[in-house]
């Protein structure tokens, strides 16, 4: 098996090699973006008849875990054209992956699986999940008055950025986002609106990323790092009530939405999400 580390002459194979197993096809920006990104990752892949047969992508990223950030190796792009499959090239990249991973002292490694069955096998187990809501306006949590101000438009990056990281922090598995996994993982694909919430002195303590459309409000993200601002973000979206019919978001497993509610009954769904696994346990614990 010839398990080479990838270069920028790969990527237009990988992009192929991509779009084929995974249906999807990016027009021209998307593909430049995608060429940006390939050159920030650690690019593994095996060729057969001189080409790529198979390819992973390792993602630097750093994720909070205990209030301590973690540099973390994210998988991602794991594919093999139909003809080399069941050759075990997976499980070699995977290998590879990890001792790239040991190397670079990313202590720990995250992937969103296809099957959780199969990345089991190779050490990796379930992480990450979230629960999905869905509110009718009547099931909103109720409106209440508040001392600080709400403001829709759009915000400066580093506005969002001091309210996330604060928050990030409380939690196991967050990410330390830099300003490209804003731009292209956030902003564009959690909402083109925004709104802050700002306390009595005028600072951030919450925000919302959501979109309106055909009557219903979607919740990209939310963020508040008190009562006052998860209220005051709550009425801000209940004031919605005569354009929409109903609300939806994804939290955090552990959300706690139900118990302050009027009428706790509404529709929720716990979802897995992310799998995990320690790369080298003594870095890990060091």
């Amino acid at each position: 098996m010839d398990i080479r580390k990838l270069t920028t002459d790969d990527f237009e194979a990988c992009m192929t090699l991509s779009e084929y197993a995974f249906q999807f096809v990016l027009n021209e920006e998307q593909v430049e973006k995608r060429r940006e990104e390939f050159n920030s990752h650690n690019v593994l892949g095996v060729y057969e008849d001189g080409q790529v047969g198979a390819k992973l992508q390792i993602i630097p990223f750093q994720t909070y875990i205990q209030g301590r950030s973690f540099a973390m190796g994210g998988i991602a792009g794991v594919a093999t054209w139909p003809e080399y499959r069941r050759k075990g090239w997976v499980a070699g990249l995977l290998k590879s992956a990890l001792e790239e991973m040991n190397r670079n002292k990313q202590s720990i490694s995250f992937l969103h699986p296809f099957s959780f069955a199969f990345y089991r096998k190779y050490g990796w187990e379930t992480y990450v999940e979230f629960k999905n809501y869905k509110l009718s306006t009547d099931q909103l949590p109720a409106k209440k008055a508040t001392s600080g101000t709400l403001r829709r438009g759009n915000p400066e990056l580093s506005v969002l950025k001091e309210v996330y990281d604060t928050y990030a922090e409380r939690y196991n598995g967050t990410l330390s986002r830099n300003d490209a996994w804003w731009e292209n993982s956030v902003y564009a694909k959690k909402g083109s609106q925004r709104a802050v919430y700002y306390d009595e002195a005028g600072l951030p303590q919450g925000y919302v990323l959501y979109d309106v459309k055909e009557r219903k409000f979607t919740i990209g993200e939310m963020v508040h790092l008190n009562e006052e601002a998860r209220q005051g973000l709550w009425t801000f979206i209940a004031n919605h009530d005569s354009m929409i019919d109903e609300v939806t978001l994804k939290a955090p497993a552990n959300d706690t939405l139900a118990f302050q509610l009027d009428n706790p009954r509404i529709q929720q769904e716990v979802t897995p999400y992310f799998m995990a696994r320690i790369v080298s346990v003594e870095q890990f614990i060091s």
